[in-house]
């Protein structure tokens, strides 16, 4: 047999230069080896990095779980015990966030005391309670027209069932109840405003409520309060030329300093000399019919843009009494980040946010008498002269009396005194409360004022003394605002986590950096390396030798 050199050369075959023959299903099989593989490497590599960032990381504990030198027992208390305070973390969390969702708002205390001058003066309502001057009901019974004594039997609660009781046409009435009622000039016999004596016409203004012809201050003129005052019947009234469009969240602008021609009408100071003070006459022999069971005056102080309901909220205040209003404002604000919150959790109102029929601004008690207007016409198919309407709906007369205060307990016993409607307080509110003192009057205040042929016994009879002042000059105020803000809440979070687990912003940005830049950098580089080794000529494991030796 032939021998060969034993110094053959052993030939290295490429892979690529001669495949070897596979079926195809070796093939498939091979992927699904290769797939496989991959994501052992994979997950593999996931659990490498997590045991990098557990080393790395900066939260109290975490690099405990990815030391390997620990035991395993330890790793699992760390586990366990980081575990505990992100519950724990979670938990006081999660009563930050429902605390916030459930009561959105806090209401505090100004830290600032405001000024008497950044408030209007306060809207004063005055009404004899003499719904019929005798005088003038002693003309109608006898001579006056079949209509007027069916108003006079109206307007002195007459027998109900009387044949006098219709509806009425609104002009009708409003000149019947200027006719028969007591005027401003006849109750009103002195005015001082700032101690100076003025003329009361040019301080009141004679206006209808529901206890009939009343007189009022510092109110604003009806096309200021209301949105169409061609629907308003209004009295003759005078106001200066100087009027500002004033509401409660507007307030005063610098340019609006105020001066003894504007409206509303700004306090000057704390005390009754600079306030008002007034002389009141009820003219007790000429009454002819009574609101109530006294005699005397109604005074009710209000905001310079609402409706008087005096006949519910008025004070009394009998002849021969001298009486002292201290005023006291009760004055809420919103801040502006309050308009973030829905309305249903702030329970309030900007001026733009709720539109009423009848009046331009928008108060809780606006909102209300509008409430109760719609009711009343729903159910009874008319509207008292009191509340706001339309000049075409019908004003209620004596036989509707009952349907209307059947509609008024329902509003504010059965409905919740307009909740029904909706009606929120607005987040700028403006209200007045006053604390009452009074005193019998003296002979000798007669002499004191000035006002004429009038005798000492009629002075007692038939007069009383108010003043209205403010105790101080300076006030407190409420201010609504954000319970939790965006600082608020990331404070009190990022705090919760600083102390169960140590967490800061850079462990913020750690994480993100571990889970987003460092596993797209080592992607990146091992696809470069794998596309390296590519490109490189592999070569066969096995070596193939030729020719064979046998």
């Amino acid at each position: 047999m032939q021998k060969f050199n034993s110094h053959i050369p052993v030939i290295k075959i490429r892979e690529n230069d001669f495949p070897l023959s596979q079926s195809s299903g070796n093939n498939r099989g091979n992927d699904r080896k290769r797939n496989k593989y991959r994501k052992r490497n994979r997950t593999k590599e996931m659990l490498h990095q997590l045991e990098i960032y557990c080393d790395k990381s900066t939260l109290h504990g975490l690099r405990y779980i990815g030391d390997t030198s620990l035991t395993f027992a330890e790793r699992i208390f760390w586990l366990i015990s980081f575990s505990v305070a992100i519950g724990f973390a979670a938990y006081y969390i999660s009563n930050i966030y429902e605390k916030w969702q459930s009561s959105p708002v806090i209401i505090s205390f100004s830290p600032f005391d405001a000024d008497l001058s950044t408030i209007p003066f306060p809207a004063i309502t005055i009404c004899n309670m003499n719904q019929a001057k005798k005088t003038e009901a002693e003309r109608i019974l006898k001579e006056g027209s079949l209509e007027e004594l069916k108003l006079l039997n109206d307007v002195c609660n007459g027998n109900q069932t009387s044949s006098y009781s219709e509806v009425y046409n609104w002009t009708t009435l409003r000149n019947f109840l200027i006719k028969v009622g007591a005027s401003c000039s006849d109750v009103l016999r002195v005015c001082e405003w700032t101690n100076d004596k003025v003329d009361c016409d040019e301080l009141f203004n004679n206006d209808l409520t529901d206890e009939g012809l009343c007189c009022s201050f510092n109110r604003l003129p009806p096309k200021k309060i209301f949105r169409n005052e061609n629907d308003i019947s209004i009295l003759n009234q005078t106001y200066p030329s100087n009027v500002y469009d004033w509401n409660p969240e507007k307030g005063f602008t610098e340019e609006e300093t105020g001066d003894e021609n504007t409206v509303p009408k700004r306090p000057l100071g704390a005390g009754s000399h600079l306030g008002l003070s007034l002389i009141l006459d009820a003219q007790v022999d000429n009454y002819y019919c009574s609101s109530t069971s006294s005699i005397g005056f109604k005074i009710i102080l209000s905001n310079p843009i609402e409706t008087p309901k005096m006949a519910d909220f008025g004070s009394l205040l009998s002849p021969g009494m001298e009486v002292r209003f201290s005023i006291t404002p009760s004055v809420r604000e919103a801040a502006d980040n309050l308009r973030s919150i829905p309305i249903k959790k702030r329970q309030c109102y900007f001026s733009n946010e709720r539109r009423l029929s009848y009046y331009r601004s928008y108060t809780q008690r606006n909102c209300n008498l509008e409430c109760q207007s719609n009711y009343t016409y729903e159910k009874c198919y008319c509207i008292p002269y009191y509340l706001p309407r339309n000049k075409f709906i019908k004003v209620c007369g004596k036989s509707d009396q009952e349907c209307v205060a059947t509609a008024k307990e329902d509003m504010e016993i059965t409905y919740g005194n307009g909740s029904s409607c909706n009606c929120l307080p607005g987040c700028f509110e403006m209200n007045f409360s006053d604390s009452k003192s009074y005193s019998v009057l003296s002979d000798k205040i007669v002499n004191l004022h000035h006002i004429g042929n009038i005798s000492t016994d009629y002075f007692i009879k038939n007069m009383a003394v108010v003043h209205f002042f403010f105790p101080s000059s300076k006030f407190s105020k409420q201010v609504k605002s954000q319970l939790y803000g965006f600082t608020e809440i990331l404070s009190n979070v990022g705090g919760l986590l600083g102390l169960f687990m140590g967490f800061s912003f850079l462990s913020f940005v750690e994480l993100v950096y571990f889970v987003t830049l460092r596993f797209l950098c080592n992607y990146l580089k091992t696809k470069h390396k794998i596309e390296g080794n590519k490109n490189k000529t592999p070569w066969i494991s096995n070596y193939s030798v030729y020719p064979f030796i046998k």
